[in-house]
């Protein structure tokens, strides 16, 4: 009878990981804007306290992340990597021979980047053969308002989600110029999302133009990026609209052997 007893309590369900998945359940519906405490308190009807602290718990294991501009909870990516292959591994395996052609057409820099926990992360880089050296290094931050490789992700994204990166992407805090540059920039998103891919003209480095285009994952949301750089002497009008047109074709093919179907 005592065994009975023991073996039927250590198979009763522990319940505060019950409330856990719960609210994991939520943020996987409400992707990839997120939830607000409100909404996620509404939605597994629990005390407001309790979803809160389960929800701190989560962010400090590195499996939710919080945006404070927006005020609402998200699934990390580290939680989204535990059931399937390391995103940023199968991108970058994906990616390498396409930069290599890209690489051998054009013999300009081709570069990779990673959008991870809502910061644009510099992920490889084929050094060009006759282009102006590029400063960043693998594993570096990039600025997403300004680069290419950022622009091509921003412009497929939800506004507010969009705008929550910028924000966060810039140390000085929003002024009247900034909200100019703000709106100047998705006047120019909406260009990109029409055309499929964005120009970085001399907005990160003197002397240097960049083309990207955006790569979407199964769900249909942009994670990663590839651009061509070069000096703006190479990279006239011209070239741009050729290197344009195979970066995109380039992102299309790695998309769609990630599962996207547009």
């Amino acid at each position: 009878m005592m065994l009975r007893m023991k073996r039927e309590s250590s198979q009763s369900p522990v319940k505060v990981l019950r409330k856990a998945f719960q609210i994991l359940e939520v943020l996987h519906r409400a992707a990839p804007e997120g939830a607000r405490l409100s909404e996620i308190v509404a939605a597994v009807k629990l005390p407001k306290p309790t979803v809160f602290r389960i929800l701190r718990t989560l962010e400090t294991l590195g499996y939710v992340v919080f945006d404070g501009a927006l005020e609402t909870y998200r699934i990390s990516q580290r939680l989204k990597d535990l059931g399937q292959s390391n995103v940023s591994e199968l991108v970058s395996r994906l990616a390498r021979p396409v930069m290599m052609t890209l690489l051998a057409e054009f013999e300009q820099t081709v570069n990779l980047a990673l959008l991870e926990d809502d910061r644009l992360v510099y992920k490889d880089m084929l050094e060009g053969l006759r282009s102006i050296r590029m400063q960043p290094i693998p594993g570096v931050f990039l600025s997403i308002g300004e680069s290419a490789l950022g622009k091509s992700i921003l412009a497929f994204l939800p506004r507010e989600r969009a705008l929550s990166l910028v924000l966060k992407s810039h140390a000085k805090p929003a002024n009247s110029r900034g909200s100019s540059r703000t709106t100047a920039l998705f006047q120019e998103l909406d260009k990109v999302r029409r055309s499929g891919f964005a120009v970085d003209d001399e907005q990160v480095e003197k002397g240097l133009r960049c083309i990207g285009a955006p790569i979407f994952d199964r769900t249909g949301q942009p994670i990663a990026s590839i651009s061509v750089s070069g000096s703006t002497s190479v990279l006239d009008s011209a070239a741009i609209r050729v290197v344009a047109k195979r970066v995109k074709c380039a992102c299309d093919g790695i998309s769609q052997e990630l599962g996207f179907s547009p």
